[in-house]
């Protein structure tokens, strides 16, 4: 195996400490910049892991354009790299009838996060149109044992063993994507280390949608929680099935199912949470 130096932006989150914990365990150069880090501009960065992201659009939209955009400009303009991988997302899809990578794409005026979108896809542009070696990586929605993770199922799973009760502010055939960290993780270190890439866009998912109703089955069976359903309007937040044959026919992977690891994680939960 050669080793390789990796700069991950954002290793510290939820996604990036996982891909830096496994590049180190391979042997790998694991750089983690910190803020303002003047070093960035200095030295080769190797291979660049893109993975900071801001999502509150309503709260604070600035920080949603810096990190999701500008950075990755001025990387892109002033940096030294040999590849760029960014972290993007399959919230892009919503409101699509599919979702495969080469699918043409709607921002919807009533959403409430369309900014969140919007940079995503800026940001995709710029690197498309850079004609340098970059990689966008489109992840649905990561799970994983994250205590302050303010994410859907992190959120759902800790409030059921502490609470005994969850608030379900989506209907219950509400239907997404859910995909591990570890799954991203490894299937974001094969695209890396593979030397030709004839595709620059890639779906990371386990292909098909599960309903919040079956979620929330398995957290009462495993937990005896009351699920409260909160009467919401999310007709907007249509998510299709992703689509993962591009991605297939690159690497071999095999996503774990999210309902069997949310078994799993009420344990984990609970043991790190020692109760």
């Amino acid at each position: 195996m050669t080793i390789q130096t990796f700069t991950i932006i954002g290793g510290n989150g939820f996604i990036g400490n996982e891909i830096a914990k496994k590049l180190s365990l391979r042997g790998h150069n694991v750089f983690i910049p910190q803020k303002e880090d003047d070093s960035l501009w200095r030295n080769n960065l190797g291979i660049i892991i893109y993975c900071a992201g801001h999502g509150d659009c309503i709260n604070n939209p600035l920080k949603v354009l810096d990190s999701n955009t500008t950075l990755v400009a001025r990387l892109l303009a002033e940096a030294q790299f040999s590849r760029f991988m960014y972290i993007s997302s399959t919230r892009v899809y919503m409101g699509n009838e599919t979702a495969f990578e080469q699918d043409d794409l709607r921002v919807l005026s009533n959403d409430n996060r369309r900014l969140f979108n919007l940079t995503k896809l800026v940001t995709e542009e710029l690197l498309l149109r850079s004609n340098k070696d970059v990689v966008i990586l489109r992840p649905s929605n990561v799970y994983g044992v994250a205590l302050d993770s303010p994410l859907f199922l992190p959120a759902i799973t800790r409030n059921a063993i502490t609470t005994g009760k969850i608030d379900m502010y989506v209907s219950p055939d509400y239907a997404k994507d859910y995909v591990s960290v570890d799954s991203v993780a490894e299937m974001t270190i094969a695209i890396a280390i593979k030397d030709v890439i004839e595709s620059k866009i890639f779906n990371l998912a386990a292909g098909y949608n599960v309903k919040a109703s079956e979620i929330a089955m398995v957290l009462q069976a495993e937990t005896g929680c009351i699920v409260n359903w909160h009467s919401v309007n999310n007709t907007i937040e249509i998510f299709p099935e992703t689509s993962v044959s591009l991605i297939q026919q690159h690497i071999k992977f095999y996503p774990s199912d999210v309902l069997d690891d949310l078994q799993s994680m009420i344990t984990r939960f609970s043991e790190v949470m020692d109760l």
